[in-house]
């Protein structure tokens, strides 16, 4: 019986050893590519194999010393190794500018070390967690390049950006009590706080994006980056710019397509808020999304026919700054607060009033308060998509009037079509959600 066991037995070890060697071929497979590496596809498969036969030493149960002993060696022989290399490569050449900015392989060393700790565990722990974690050291490695050049892309502004998005998220709101603090009990810091941190997140990718794209950024990426930093924001400076330069044809289509991104956005933010509330509100947003996508696609194609062309459109403002985030935190806390208020004391007709006044200037909070107040089970799901239809009914009326009032009266006759409706069907919807 244990004879008949034994072959089982050693054949899952052969494939704990082969999937070792296999993740030490894979990562030096990326690395062989690299002219300046101190190793190449053979050591780190044997690097893999070494931290397979380590873990397959170590008593089972104990502590995994030999594995990290093997790392240990790794990481310090490629550490030697690319310090050699680079004095070498020193003493070949008389550029001292190049030689004060060689890499010395502690790349190459730590992803030695990282090699023999993933072949290790292909035999000690589970072979797909190994095999995924391979994989993406290989991505990693192989992304070097263009990581670099995006890195070197962002202004001191985006770097800024990031860390005040580290602070928000990261700092902030572990800090921040998980309670309701006020009689309506309408008021949870923390998650007010997460909610503004979704928003942002949202905002810091379209303006990143923007940023990295820079002067390349062409209309359809202006536009649609624009509806996930500020569809507002992206409609005022289309309208300024075709009033200032001309190309109501190329400001109509940036201004649509950002219209267009937003109700996409809300069915994030709402579904995340409550999913009870977006299954009755995802096929009013999607039909606006679809009729405003579509107009800002036929100004686009008619831009690109005419060569119409807008000046770049000014960089958008940094939607992580503290004070925008305080701001907009601010903003939610007062329309929850409202919301409540008046559902409990004036009804569903001051709420829809509440609704109809935020829709002007903001979106995100009234959708995300109604969406809230159907997860708490104070608000029935068709009134809040109710709500947030009318409030977006009211801001694509606000964005249609910024066009003729901020731009030309060409842009507003562009606009018209597809703004009038898009502000119908969510009108529609709050009379049938």
């Amino acid at each position: 019986m244990g004879a008949a066991g034994s072959p089982t037995f050693a054949s899952g070890e052969l494939v704990s050893l082969g999937i070792a060697l296999g993740v030490g071929l894979l990562v030096g497979f990326e690395r062989e590519r690299q002219v300046d590496t101190v190793a190449g596809v053979r050591t780190f498969g044997l690097a893999g194999l070494g931290g397979g036969l380590a873990a397959l030493l170590n008593p089972a149960g104990s502590t995994p010393w030999m594995l990290l002993a093997v790392a240990l060696v790794a990481g310090i022989a490629g550490v030697a190794g690319g310090i050699a290399t680079a004095g070498r490569a020193r003493a070949q050449t008389e550029d001292p500018e190049r030689d004060s900015q060689r890499d010395v392989g502690l790349t190459t060393a730590f992803a030695l070390v990282c090699t023999v700790l993933l072949g290790g565990y292909a035999v000690m722990g589970d072979r797909m967690t190994a095999v995924v974690a391979s994989g993406v050291l290989f991505l990693l490695l192989y992304i070097r390049d263009p990581l670099h050049a995006m890195i070197r892309r962002l202004g001191h502004e985006d770097v800024r950006a990031i860390a005040t998005f580290v602070l928000v998220a990261l700092v902030i709101l572990p800090v921040l009590p998980d309670r309701a603090i006020d009689p309506l009990e309408a008021i949870n810091p923390r998650a007010a706080w997460l909610l503004v941190v979704l928003v942002v997140s949202l905002s810091l990718a379209g303006y990143l994006a923007q940023a990295m794209l820079g002067p390349r950024a062409g209309l359809l990426a202006t536009g649609l980056l624009g509806g996930l930093v500020s569809s507002t924001a992206t409609t005022v400076g289309a309208a300024r710019r075709a009033r200032e330069e001309g190309g109501e044809t190329a400001a109509a289509a940036m201004s649509l397509l950002a219209c267009g991104v937003l109700p996409l956005r809300l069915v994030v933010l709402v579904g995340i808020a409550s999913p009870m509330a977006l299954a009755r509100l995802w096929p009013w947003l999607a039909g606006v999304a679809a009729v405003t996508l579509l107009g800002g696609f036929v100004s686009l194609r008619a831009a690109v026919r005419g060569h119409a062309a807008v000046g770049t459109l000014p960089k958008p403002r940094n939607p992580t700054q503290l004070t925008s985030a305080i701001a907009f935190a601010g903003i939610y806390v007062l329309i929850r607060f409202v919301t409540k208020a008046s559902l409990a004391w004036l009804g569903t007709g001051a709420f829809f009033a509440v609704a109809a006044l935020s829709g002007v200037t903001d979106m995100d909070a009234i959708a995300m308060s109604s969406a809230r107040e159907v997860f708490d089970g104070t608000l029935d799901a068709s009134t809040a998509a109710r709500a947030t239809l009318l409030a977006l009914a009211v801001n694509t009326a606000f964005k249609l009037f910024v066009a003729g009032w901020a731009g030309t009266r060409a842009l507003f006759m562009r606009v018209l079509p597809a703004l009038a409706v898009a502000a119908s069907v969510a009108a529609v919807g709050v009379a049938l959600a």
